[in-house]
């Protein structure tokens, strides 16, 4: 699977959540009156967007990295983030409007607009919480922090989008249902363009069942090995231990360190070498190819 493939499935993945988020959201806007404040109510439908864009956002690591395993993994701890964003994101959208309250009063014409800044500020903040968990599950501050930039760019740029939306076509049947399809595309985009912008490198398996799957190199490190939580997981190749080697990324360039079993750099055993791009790398019966970004 090419990270050409990986992208594609991640916008999917977002339409896929936007899709599924926007029925339990109506029904939520149909009980609207029980909630004791306003607030309450967006806090919870916040957290119902946040789950579901966190379940399928969360599920493109496993898909992509063939691991069933962390697919379930993934599919767990992006729900949980995405549960614990939304509400949050809303409460931070609030806080936001309320600090623009002095100028809102004195600009009654400038109202709306501050609402759907405020608005998508909340929505930045669950894209942030729902990039920032794959990261932390692997390990990875750097790759925590990418996703959460991305997810954060793409939560601000879809939420404006929406909200305004909302506002422009209030009577619109269609406006809710769109509004949650472009807000989860949006993510995507978020998701795909801030970590193609960080990319140092990728690694293709050139053997085995996974024959021809890519692996993105952001900054930081990157372990290879047969362990569910290393970032490249070649489980279903010999000779390959747990955290067998690690890539690290940085200013410099790429370099590679021997882990818990033996690495061959250009059929040559090393323990630790600076990498070029069109070097062949060998974890156990794992055959990987650096490309560049």
């Amino acid at each position: 699977m090419s990270l050409f493939i990986r992208r594609v499935i991640v916008l999917a993945a977002g339409v896929v959540g936007g899709l599924l988020a926007w029925p339990f959201a109506e029904l939520l806007l149909g009980v609207q009156p029980a909630f004791s404040s306003y607030l309450l109510f967006m806090m919870a439908s916040g957290a119902i967007y946040g789950t579901f864009f966190g379940l399928s956002f969360g599920s493109v690591d496993g898909i992509t990295a063939g691991v069933n395993a962390r697919k379930w993994l993934g599919l767990a701890t992006g729900a949980a983030a995405g549960l614990l964003g939304g509400g949050l994101g809303a409460l931070v959208g609030q806080a936001f409007y309320l600090s623009l309250g002095q100028y809102l009063l004195q600009r009654p014409d400038a109202r709306i607009a501050g609402f759907v800044f405020a608005r998508g500020i909340g929505w930045a903040t669950m894209g942030l919480f729902i990039g920032a968990v794959e990261g932390l599950r692997l390990r990875s501050g750097k790759r925590a922090g990418i996703g959460a930039l991305g997810g954060f760019v793409g939560g601000l740029l879809g939420g404006l989008l929406v909200e305004y939306g909302m506002h422009a076509f209030v009577e619109a049947w269609w406006v809710r249902p769109a509004g949650s399809v472009v807000l989860g595309l949006l993510l995507g985009v978020g998701f795909a363009a801030i970590e193609r912008g960080f990319l140092l490198g990728r690694l293709t398996l050139l053997t085995g069942p996974l024959r021809g799957r890519e692996y993105p190199l952001p900054p930081g490190r990157t372990t290879i090995g047969g362990a569910v939580g290393d970032t490249i997981t070649v489980a279903n190749y010999t000779e390959v231990s747990p955290r067998h080697a690690v890539v690290v990324a940085g200013r410099t360039g790429l370099r590679i360190e021997r882990g818990r079993g033996e690495l061959r750099v250009n059929e040559e055993p090393v323990e630790r070498a600076e990498l070029k791009y069109d070097d062949v790398i060998d974890v156990g019966t794992a055959r990987f190819y650096l490309k560049r970004p």
